[in-house]
């Protein structure tokens, strides 16, 4: 299964509401890989996903993977900016990549985050090649329903928890627990060290260009290079990773324990 889309530490609740799923395909038995279009998901690849180049890297796995889940989110695929071109040869391009899955589901963010509406001819194409269309309320439900080809059987509303992602934070460590915790460390160390080194970049521009800034950037990721540096550093990994564990530890005790 191919997820695509924002997954955690970034993103927001919707975010964390694609992360549970991904954990959730994974843990039912499902091999899934996470394509993510910013850096800092803790996702399997990363790449630009705007316009086109979205239909083209899912037309390049479609051999690979039997389903595909899609989160159509600010940016993905199209900006706020994109005019009427790039919109239709966009939506065009992905319903003809979405032709080499057996199950496509597509996830909008709310509201639906695609510039002049969901409607059109080249967004027709998309919307009716899904066998699910997950919307976040029933005003965006009401519009895919106006949309020729959209059957109201395949349009599923799943509202958000109030004061919440809707995941708990378990449940997307359970997609990393399922690979290993040895990865997981890997990638949070990775995710650490990037920070690290982009607060050094910041603050020695701020120096460059003559910043009244009474001292160095107040990050807790901040060194003064890529790799970690400093107890304060040593610190924020040592409790990242313990939390990581005991939350792995816990899915591992609760999978072990026979069901009633």
């Amino acid at each position: 299964m191919l997820v695509v889309g924002t997954v955690p530490p970034p993103g927001g609740p919707a975010a964390a509401r694609l992360g549970a799923a991904a954990a959730a395909f994974a843990a039912r038995g499902d091999a899934v890989e996470v394509l993510s279009p910013d850096e800092r998901s803790a996702a399997h690849r990363h790449a630009r996903l705007d316009g086109v180049r979205l239909a083209v890297q899912v037309a390049r796995r479609a051999r690979r993977f039997d389903a595909l889940v899609l989160a159509i989110e600010p940016g993905l695929p199209l900006g706020p900016d994109d005019d009427r071109l790039t919109r239709a040869l966009s939506l065009a391009a992905l319903g003809l990549a979405c032709r080499g899955f057996r199950h496509v589901t597509v996830r909008f963010a709310s509201p639906i985050p695609v510039p002049g509406g969901v409607g059109g001819r080249a967004s027709e194409g998309l919307w009716g090649r899904a066998d699910e269309l997950v919307v976040e309320s029933d005003d965006d439900r009401d519009q895919l329903l106006a949309v020729p080809g959209c059957r109201p059987e395949r349009v599923r509303v799943e509202v958000p928890e109030r004061g919440g992602s809707g995941a708990a934070p378990s449940d997307w460590s359970s997609l990393a627990a399922a690979e290993g915790s040895a990865e997981l460390r890997e990638r949070v160390q990775a995710l650490v060290r990037v920070r690290a080194a982009q607060a050094a970049r910041l603050d020695a521009t701020g120096r460059a260009l003559g910043s009244g800034l009474p001292g160095p950037v107040h990050d807790p990721f901040a060194g003064a290079a890529p790799r970690l540096g400093g107890p304060g550093a040593r610190d924020v990994v040592r409790v990242v990773l313990a939390r990581l564990v005991r939350e792995v530890r816990a899915r591992v005790g609760s999978a072990g324990r026979p069901r009633s």
